[in-house]
């Protein structure tokens, strides 16, 4: 596990937009962090350039005490879950979690032994172990999201990264997902960066949150001391006035007695 550091980093694209704006932000080895922003802000930006998958248009992005700059995706020792679970269809759960491990082609490739092991060990982690011979279509929304994520940690990577992995699950499959996310998170101590709109998704899995809005940080900091002490209106706003309201609602609904 390593940290990761955003040193200065903006994103402009060839139309002339700028997505981020001087991004400067440390996400600590082991830690949960939660990039929260309405739609539009740069937060899934930001994590494409951790990725590999959008170039850096100045600035530098280090993991551990690496530049990564100009980095292939697949040099930066890197997992990723998406919104769409992308599993092959006609493999089954196993085949679909092994998969990254057998296309290595190269002396880095683990042995056939190795592979197998890993499989048992990360379908154990995510409650799979008896659907290893079925195929996706046969499982759940979350059990095949559990899949695309234990697709991505099979890998042991350095860093997890998540854009918006639960937003295709109904509210009841998002709650639980969360509290399997938080679960595994704790018990393997992965550097996380987690991208969502959804300010509840954000405070209940977060050991802290950034906030962007038009491509800036706004502030970062644990869930709640952003929530108790905004350091602006925007904060304020999309952040704390969101969550009163939903209070509200909720008391509402189930008056005390």
């Amino acid at each position: 596990m390593v940290e990761v550091n955003f040193e200065s980093v903006s994103k402009r694209f060839e139309d002339g937009f700028t997505a981020v704006k001087n991004l400067n932000l440390q996400i600590r080895d082991g830690e949960f962090l939660v990039l929260l922003g309405p739609s539009g802000c740069g937060k899934s930006t930001t994590l494409r350039m951790l990725a590999g998958l959008e170039d850096v248009s100045a600035g530098s992005i280090y993991i551990g005490e690496a530049k990564v700059n100009d980095l292939p995706p697949g040099a930066r020792g890197l997992g990723m879950v998406f919104q769409s679970y992308a599993l092959y269809p006609h493999m089954t759960i196993a085949e679909n979690l092994s998969f990254g491990l057998r296309m290595v082609k190269d002396e880095t490739r683990l042995p056939d032994g190795e592979i197998v092991k890993r499989v048992q060990e990360i379908a154990k982690l995510m409650e799979l172990g008896d659907q290893l011979d079925k195929k996706p279509k046969q499982l759940s929304g979350g059990q095949r999201q559990r899949v695309a994520l234990g697709r991505a940690l099979i890998r042991r990577p350095q860093v997890l990264l998540m854009d918006e992995p639960l937003s295709n699950l109904d509210a009841e499959l998002r709650h639980q997902m969360r509290e399997e996310i938080r679960r595994i998170h704790d018990t393997l101590g992965t550097t996380t960066v987690y991208v969502t709109h959804d300010q509840i998704e954000a405070m209940t899995l977060a050991d802290r949150i950034a906030i962007l809005n038009h491509g800036e940080l706004q502030q970062h900091g644990a869930p709640l001391d952003v929530y108790n002490q905004p350091a602006n209106d925007f904060v304020r706003g999309f952040l704390c006035k969101h969550i009163d309201e939903i209070v509200d609602t909720a008391n509402n609904l189930f008056p005390k007695e």
